[in-house]
């Protein structure tokens, strides 16, 4: 994500502004349009990629709610059978493939999410590259009128030295001198954490768990006999 947010931020106008400075645009130009090429490839592969995980995603999502229906009729049936037990095992079964299928959706709406952006990004470089490369010679132009009327200052490419990209430089013109990372915070799922010991704390778990399966075989058996 680092790459598409650098590319985010930087405009057509600004890559103009970076060639104005710059001591030879003329041959900084075609070298920015081949890395914008690389990164166009790259950018079109992560969105391949992207839309291979929705469709994974969307697959799994798909089969969980068949677990979900599956189960619930193998409940009713169970009880238009009198098997009791069975019905018992079918909505336990259940009540765990709902919490399977709230992952998946989970899934989905992630993977929807990086695929928005991946698309965003490929769209915005190859949009850059298109307006560039029909562009050129007034930007050119530009710029060899602007090496002509100031003093050539020390380029933004010039100092950041042979480790950085032409685009962390124009990015870098950009965003100023500190450009943010974001953080991503974790929260992980803590249990058993109360007062009470850990055997009552499991004990009350497995009464909510009894209680869930007694109100939904109830509700089956008020099905079955409608």
């Amino acid at each position: 994500m680092g790459l598409f947010k650098r590319i985010h931020r930087i405009t057509v106008g600004r890559i103009e502004t970076f060639l104005d400075r710059a001591e030879d645009p003329e041959v900084i130009f075609p070298v920015l349009i081949e890395e914008m090429d690389k990164q166009l490839k790259a950018a079109t592969e992560a969105e391949a990629k992207a839309s291979a995980a929705l469709k994974a995603a969307q697959r799994d999502l798909k089969r969980q709610q068949e677990k979900v229906d599956r189960f619930g009729r193998g409940a009713a049936q169970s009880l238009k059978k009198g098997d009791e037990e069975t019905a018992r095992m079918s909505v336990e079964a259940q009540i765990d493939a709902e919490k399977n299928l709230a992952a998946a959706q989970q899934n989905v709406d992630s993977a929807t999410d990086s695929l928005d952006h991946a698309n965003a990004a490929r769209r915005r470089i190859q949009q850059q590259l298109e307006e560039l490369r029909t562009r050129k010679e007034d930007i050119l132009t530009r710029a060899r009128v602007a090496k002509t009327q100031k003093k050539i200052q020390r380029t933004v490419l010039g100092s950041a030295g042979s480790t950085d990209s032409i685009l962390d430089a124009v990015a870098r013109l950009e965003a100023g001198v500190e450009q943010a990372e974001a953080e991503l915070e974790i929260q992980a799922s803590l249990t058993g954490t109360s007062n009470g010991s850990p055997s009552l704390e499991r004990r009350l778990r497995e009464l909510d768990h009894d209680s869930e399966v007694e109100t939904r075989l109830s509700q089956i058996r008020q099905s079955v006999a409608g």
